[in-house]
């Protein structure tokens, strides 16, 4: 059975909007990839939250990126990426967490994170529900 895990990924404060994704996509991805190997899970899809091109002023006194929203405050979001990994099975996921293949693979990359993220929790998903529109035949 598919095993879905969602890392919400949030941005250090001291990079940009831009270095924060140029890095997770040109350093950090290419590195998961080569320790992963064959663990890699079968998707990886990264999804950013888009936020104000100059940085605001916030009440702390700290410039921040708002996030653009469809509703509600922007200063609430605080994540910048849903990241979403898709595994084959629960013994494909603890593989790709443990990556026995390649040791102290999951050390070098939990210390490249450090690079870019201040915090990435990560939480499996079990239940998943689709509501859809079904199109008139």
């Amino acid at each position: 059975m598919v095993v879905r895990v969602l890392m919400l990924i949030y941005r250090r404060p001291d990079l940009t909007p831009n270095q924060f994704r140029k890095h997770y996509e040109e350093i950090h991805m290419p590195l998961t990839r080569e320790v992963a190997g064959n663990t890699f899970p079968l998707s990886h899809t990264r999804q950013y939250i888009p936020r104000s091109a100059m940085p605001q002023d916030s009440p702390a006194g700290k410039e921040r990126y708002l996030a653009i929203v469809a509703g509600g405050n922007p200063a609430d979001v605080q994540v910048d990426c849903v990241t979403e990994l898709i595994f084959r099975d629960k013994e494909h996921l603890q593989s790709y967490f443990e990556m026995p293949h390649a040791p102290g693979a999951a050390a070098k990359l939990e210390a490249e994170a450090e690079n870019f993220t201040a915090k990435y929790p990560t939480v499996i998903v079990e239940d998943t529900r689709d509501t859809r529109i079904l199109s008139k035949l």
